[in-house]
């Protein structure tokens, strides 16, 4: 009994490029109908799906090898081109047993991360077990693997100094949004309203900006961000237009789209000027056409990356520690994973020794308990409750050390 059901197929920004990460992308609200299909058709017992803007991971639980048919079978879910397809397949890594958990710890604990030490992908992962164990998903195995990993991570975050002073991809981003130096007053269009805007947009509270308008595909969401910004200036994407035509200094883009959202006619909307443009989405947010737009001054998640590059280097000294401590996590996790594969082999246990007790009670000493009264008879039932009770106990805390100190000593 190991870990080998567990398997992970990974995109990331170490092995591809963003805009080919962002080929995989499933916007939130389509992720358990799309992981509920491709649980079915390949005969998984269970699934996490990851999607942040620089890697998507396929968290898979089955016993048997995920070959590359199958694999090839879920990318091509995606409607890929051919080349894209063939890009996104020799830049897929993967990973099984007890180095795809490895690897799943040191994702949710920043070591893969562009920065190292950011903590948004803790929560990122955390959610994503949330999301799958919600919609019957995940599985059993996977919810002890989600357990193990946020464990391993909170203790990465609290008891090393990798997250000191971490800078995180908003971060990033709200650096190179003050670079521009923008008046306080300067109008400011954010395009979508999700976690990212949202996280972008407590920066512009706290720096002092006011003049933001929210445009969103849902006109809910984008009043929830109005809200957090203090303002009232909300649309939906069909304002779009108007809202570019009174003339934004600077704009922050992140939807949920799998295209470009903006192009040419959106960039001839803008009144003639400088525009500083922060996109953040994956894929891109812009298309070419819009890039080509005179006086524009775009920041993207490829931008980023390059400064991301060269931050990682500065919590190296904390790394020795950090997997000190993913060894350890390591090791609970298959302990705890031994201990429950223990308590499903024993689950008819109770069941079996509660028919034991019935036959017994009830067919084998009926004629004796019928010869008791009454407090003797109650006397009779609490010794056989109780020893019933402990009959289903014993054998499990027996079987469960027996496995784990093998385990131990292996």
């Amino acid at each position: 009994m190991g870990a080998e059901h567990l398997q992970i197929l990974s995109l990331n920004y170490q092995h591809a490029s963003i805009d080919d990460v962002g080929l995989l992308h499933v916007a939130p609200e389509h992720q358990p109908a799309a992981v509920a299909a491709w649980v079915e058709e390949l005969e998984l017992q269970g699934m996490v799906f990851l999607s942040t803007c620089n890697r998507v991971e396929f968290i898979l639980s089955d016993d048997k090898y995920f070959c590359m048919g199958r694999t090839t079978q879920l990318l091509q879910r995606f409607g890929l081109e051919p080349a894209a397809l063939g890009r996104v397949t020799v830049a897929l890594q993967a990973y099984r047993g007890e180095e795809a958990m490895r690897h799943l710890m040191r994702v949710a604990s920043s070591l893969e991360s562009m920065v190292l030490g950011e903590r948004e992908i803790l929560t990122q992962v955390r959610e994503a077990f949330d999301l799958a164990m919600a919609h019957r998903l995940a599985g059993d195995r996977l919810r002890v693997a989600g357990r193990s990993v946020v464990e391993t991570a909170k203790k990465v975050f609290t008891q090393t100094d990798v997250a000191t002073q971490a800078v995180s991809v908003n971060s990033l981003g709200w650096q190179a949004f003050k670079s521009w130096n923008l008046p306080l007053d300067a109008p400011i269009l954010m395009v979508g309203a999700g976690a990212t805007n949202t996280a972008v947009g407590r920066f512009l509270v706290k720096a002092g900006y006011r003049n933001v308008e929210v445009v969103n595909r849902s006109l809910e969401r984008a009043k929830a961000l109005a809200d957090v910004l203090g303002t009232d200036r909300v649309g939906t994407l069909d304002d779009l237009n108007n809202s570019l035509r009174r003339g934004p200094r600077a704009m922050v883009v992140c939807t949920g789209s799998d295209a470009a959202l903006l192009g040419a006619d959106h960039a001839r909307a803008l009144p003639a000027g400088p525009v500083h443009v922060l996109d953040l989405g994956v894929p891109s947010d812009l298309d070419a056409s819009f890039r080509e737009r005179p006086d524009l001054t775009v920041v993207d998640m490829a931008a980023l990356k390059e400064v991301a590059d060269q931050n990682l280097a500065i919590r190296a000294t904390e790394v020795s520690k950090c997997e000190t401590l993913l060894e350890s996590g390591l090791n609970e996790y298959l302990e705890r994973l031994q201990a429950r594969e223990v308590e499903l082999a024993l689950i008819e246990l109770p069941q079996m020794i509660k028919a034991i007790r019935e036959t017994a009670m009830g067919e084998i000493f009926a004629d004796d308990l019928e010869g008791l009264d009454a407090e003797a008879r109650l006397v009779v039932e609490r010794i056989v409750a109780y020893l019933e009770k402990k009959y289903v106990g014993l054998p499990m805390k027996l079987a469960k050390e027996a496995v784990l100190e093998q385990l131990r000593k292996s």
